[in-house]
């Protein structure tokens, strides 16, 4: 089998979940663990909108006050302090709310909240807000497990490719023609990936690796990759092929010396 010394420290295969990170797996499992963050909290949205459904009573409450606040990336929140009576008891909430209902909400107008008798202090800003916020959000989570199963077959199927390409390409002998560091908002990233032509003419990329371990490597390096069909991988990135039983020593099998 060609080769020349390892540039790298694998020594077993890598799995298909590590190469699948590495391939930007990571995204898929923050979409997937986004649409489940979003789907309890639209269950227990419904929740509370079945409850102010059921129990809630309407009442009139009165704007006293409203106000803008930006927050560290320059986007405007909207709040207006409600003002409304339960029992003879006095309650001022403030409550984030839309821009529409900001724009109506002028001190001294008033407007038709709903409450829950057991919990006066919690209300809805308008009559229907739980049910509303709760689609809102089972929206939301639908986005993200669509999103999610997307890059799951995108990345899996690039995953895939590079376990084959290791498992049933041959391994063959390329040149480094370059190390590209990636940029981030301008800035060099500390990050980059090789660039590499095989002995037949075929270009090839690795995945993203520490810059400074591929400088270590440098340009006009030979590196051991593995080809298979019209693609070629680093075997810094997916690990040797694993060796049949019948290409071990003897000694490595458990033979009798």
């Amino acid at each position: 089998m060609a080769g020349v010394p390892p540039e790298h420290d694998l020594t077993e295969p890598r799995s298909w979940f590590s190469l699948f990170r590495a391939k930007g797996g990571a995204l898929v499992i923050i979409a997937g663990a986004f649409c489940l963050l979003m789907t309890l909290i639209s269950v227990n949205g419904y929740r509370n909108a079945i409850q102010f459904e059921r129990t809630g009573v309407t009442i009139v409450a009165e704007a006293v006050d409203r106000r803008i606040r930006s927050d560290s990336d320059g986007a405007d929140d909207y709040y207006v302090t409600y003002r409304y009576i339960v029992d003879d008891v006095t309650y001022e909430k403030n409550r984030k709310v839309s821009h529409g209902q900001y724009s109506l909400a002028r001190p001294g107008s008033t407007h038709t909240i709903r409450y829950l008798p057991h919990r006066p202090e919690k209300f809805e800003t308008y009559v229907g807000e739980a049910r509303d916020d709760a689609q809102g959000f089972q929206m939301i989570a639908g986005f993200a497990g669509v999103g999610g199963l997307i890059g799951l077959w995108f990345y899996g199927n690039r995953t895939n490719r590079f376990m084959l390409t290791r498992k049933y390409g041959y391994r063959s002998v390329a040149t480094i023609e370059a190390i590209t560091e990636t940029k981030n908002s301008g800035r060099p990233s500390g990050r980059g990936y090789l660039v590499w032509r095989t002995e037949g003419g075929m270009r090839g990329e690795s995945l993203m690796h520490p810059i400074g371990k591929l400088r270590a490597i440098g340009i006009g390096s030979r590196i051991n990759v593995y080809i298979r069909k019209d693609h070629s991988v680093w075997e810094g990135d997916v690990g040797p092929q694993k060796l049949s039983d019948n290409q071990l020593p003897k000694v490595g099998r458990g033979a009798p010396n």
